[in-house]
């Protein structure tokens, strides 16, 4: 049989501080240790002593349970009564003065919480309240009227959020001490109705409220893992899960993903990426040592908790620098308005740190991308997995995103995500597993959903056509996409103007100036990317190397590569490179380890074919293209079996099997000058009757470059030789210097 849940009738008492984050902002630690002791000295004897218990608590405010609706009067007189007398000989500005709100109604036990309407009803009550003062519903006054020492004036039918019909409200006066007498405002705000005060983020418990410090919220900035950036900077931890059910975790990471990606487009503000963020969600880590290991002054942290009528977020934000809590403020409001909320998140913490907003960043933070819950959801869902950057993941994200479009057609940024894990088979070849019919399925599949994107102008679908320059030159502009990289750098500049903050803009600019020749400025596009993303997916290092190798610093491609691979030993997209560059700087032993790496068992046979059809990320064009020859002869040495040597290749020339002397031309071609001894033996090839053994023979010694000196005499005579003549030509030029 299916379990009841425990319910009850209860009298609640809800108590909220009024203008807890102005007395925060002008005493922190003042206004902690106060608490600490109302908590001791006033609440805990008085509920004690009229037979109640706190249910729950939150740094700045206490909901109460007690067994009768006079017991709950009496108390919260007695404490207001109590604050008074305390509060007499305190400047009224630092003065902590509570709201209270009483009703009688059912309550669902949760742990030692209690939930319900009847919690709902108090808590709204006491938002009506003025500081110091008493709200209570008919339900309070019909059992305790008569039978307390107090009056209750009617203050009229309030409507209350999530309650059907108006709760008739009153007003607690006493003789001895009068409490307030005006009446609050009826809250009539289309949307979020901020809480009665302005509640700080110090949920006991999550951040240790009653333990609080002001030194606890500095981080040293000798500590900083980076230098400071000159724009404000700033990281937003991943909001905290405040509800059992595991299910709200998508929404709850969802706002998270979104106030970070609405702080990004902010021009005036340094903001990590979130892909960062989330590698600290449910980390033992506090705020300053946040701020220390991703170079960060400010930090943004809070939670969400989500209920069957609405959610309540708290949200605070730290200067890390100074140790000084800036601003914090809860939220409450029904679930439809979270998308609103965000927006006020943002915009609120823009003017806090005093970043002005232009018209462009103002106008893509209120255009909400999509106000569909489950949309969002679904969204986030594809999201997390998409973000791990492996083949497994990057399929099982392509059914979310499907169903997030299928939610809401209009969603942008889900279409945008759809194409991609599309066009990732082609992008990263070999690094899926996709080969032939797949990979044709998946770039038709990434065509279709690209379509989609032609009226949309976000920073991700700028990238999305960026990347569909570099990547796609087969795809003609009278299907609506613009090749090469010219219009790469174009896409990538807007995506940047969009979302200033936002590492693939940065990324895929550094690529589209790496290939278009222009590797120095690729680079610092390159490392701005890492620094907005600290923990960068791997292959952002793919691209450092590459700048690195066409600014011809192999060695610090190498340990650019390798470094990487030390972090992240599984990122199968970086061995290529690695053992490329390994075999360029001679480590053969360490590029053929690199090869059986990334190729595990594979037979030797196979291993060739999969080198030899090999592509990399970058592919230079123009003048740059010979770079494209050097990556792939760098692999294709990599991949020579150990046993084949300068030696062992100049006694298979030797030979008169024309077959072995080509595939030895070729190999020897791979050597570059390190294999000048054997130019006797490649001069003699040049008079070989095999049209395919002269031209091998001519490349090899192209390759070796000026140590092939000595064989300019038999090119000369050979450039005038049908089919091989062209290759004796290139081959002097190179010997001489003239290209590359």
């Amino acid at each position: 049989m299916e379990s009841r849940p425990n319910r009850r009738l209860a009298a609640i008492l809800a108590a909220d501080i009024a203008g807890y984050s102005r007395l925060i902002g002008l005493d922190e630690e003042g206004t902690i240790d106060k608490l600490r002791l109302i908590r001791a000295e006033v609440i805990e004897p008085l509920v004690s002593g009229h037979s109640g218990r706190i249910a729950n608590t939150a740094g700045d405010s206490f909901l109460i349970e007690f067994h009768s609706a006079v017991d709950a009067v009496r108390a919260a007189v007695d404490i207001q009564s109590e604050l008074l007398k305390r509060n007499s000989d305190i400047e009224p500005d630092r003065a902590i003065v509570f709201r209270i709100g009483l009703n009688v109604g059912d309550v669902v036990s949760n742990a030692n919480d209690i939930l319900g309407d009847g919690v709902n009803v108090a808590a709204r009550l006491e938002a009506l309240a003025e500081p110091g003062g008493i709200i209570a519903s008919q339900s309070i006054v019909e059992y305790a009227r008569n039978k307390v020492p107090f009056s209750f004036a009617s203050i009229g039918p309030q409507s209350v959020k999530n309650i059907a019909e108006p709760v008739e409200a009153f007003r607690i006066e006493t003789d001895a001490a009068p409490l307030p007498t005006k009446p609050k405002a009826k809250n009539a705000s289309r949307f979020l109705k901020l809480a009665a005060v302005m509640a700080v983020l110090i949920l006991m418990g999550y951040f240790g409220a009653m333990n609080w410090k002001k030194g606890q919220l500095r981080a040293s900035e000798a500590q900083l893992a980076y230098p400071l950036p000159d724009l404000p900077s700033i990281a937003v931890l991943p909001l905290t899960n405040f509800t059992s059910d595991p299910s709200n975790k998508m929404l709850i990471d969802g706002v998270s993903e979104d106030l970070i990606t609405d702080l990004s487009r902010i021009s005036g503000l340094f903001v990590i990426a979130g892909n960062t963020s989330f590698a600290f969600q449910d980390r033992d880590i506090d705020v300053p040592g946040f701020a220390e290991k991703l170079g960060v002054r400010y930090v943004v942290d809070g939670s969400l908790r989500r209920t069957d009528e609405g959610f309540r977020v708290n949200i605070r934000l730290t200067d890390t620098v100074n140790g000084r809590l800036i601003w914090a403020e809860r939220f409450d409001g029904e679930i439809d308005e979270i998308f609103d909320l965000q927006n006020n998140i943002v915009l609120a913490i823009a003017q806090e740190l005093d970043v002005p907003l232009d018209s462009q960043s103002r106008i893509a933070i209120e255009n909400v991308e999509t106000e569909t819950i489950e949309a969002r959801e679904a969204f986030q869902r594809g999201w997390e997995l998409y973000s791990r950057f492996n083949e497994r993941d990057n399929l099982a994200a392509i059914p979310h995103f499907e169903r997030a479009v299928e939610l809401d057609p209009d969603y942008g940024r889900a279409w945008a995500t759809l194409a991609l894990a599309h066009l990732r088979p082609h992008i990263f070849h070999h690094w899926t597993g996709f080969a032939g019919a797949d990979e044709q399925m998946h770039i038709g599949l990434f065509y279709k959903y690209f379509r989609e994107l032609t009226e949309q102008d976000t920073s991700l679908i700028h990238v999305v056509r960026a990347i569909v320059s570099l990547n796609l030159p087969d795809w003609d502009s009278a299907q609506g996409v613009s090749r090469g990289t010219d219009e790469a750098r174009q896409e990538a500049a807007k995506a940047i103007a969009l979302q200033p903050s936002d590492p693939e803009a940065h990324l895929t600019m550094g690529w589209a100036l790496i290939a278009g020749g222009e590797p120095e400025e690729g680079l610092a596009f390159v490392q701005a990317a890492m620094r907005l993303d600290p923990a960068y997916p791997s292959h952002y290092a793919l691209f450092e190397g590459a700048a690195l190798f066409a600014m011809d610093d192999l060695n610090g491609a190498e340990a650019a590569i390798l470094h990487e691979l030390d972090r992240n030993p599984q990122a199968i997209e970086l061995m290529p490179f690695a053992a490329s560059v390994l075999a360029l700087n001679g480590d053969r032993s360490s590029a053929r380890a690199m090869i059986d790496r990334w190729q595990k068992g594979k037979h030797e046979r196979v291993l060739n074919e999969v080198v030899r059809e090999y592509f990399f990320i970058v592919r230079w064009i123009g003048a740059q293209q010979y770079l494209n020859n050097r990556l792939k002869k760098g692999l294709r040495l990599a991949a020579l079996a150990p046993s084949t040597t300068i030696a062992s290749l100049k006694a298979d020339l030797s030979r008169g099997d024309a077959k072995e002397q080509r595939e030895a031309a070729q190999r020897l071609a791979l050597f570059g000058a390190n294999a000048a001894p054997a130019v006797p033996e490649l001069i003699k090839l040049l008079d070989s009757p095999s049209v395919f053994v002269r031209k091998e023979a001519a490349i090899a010694l192209g390759e070796i470059g000026e140590s092939a000196s000595s064989a300019l005499p038999a090119l000369e005579a050979s450039v005038d030789k049908s089919l091989s003549g062209s290759f004796a030509a290139r081959a002097i030029e190179q010997i001489r210097g003239y290209s590359q």
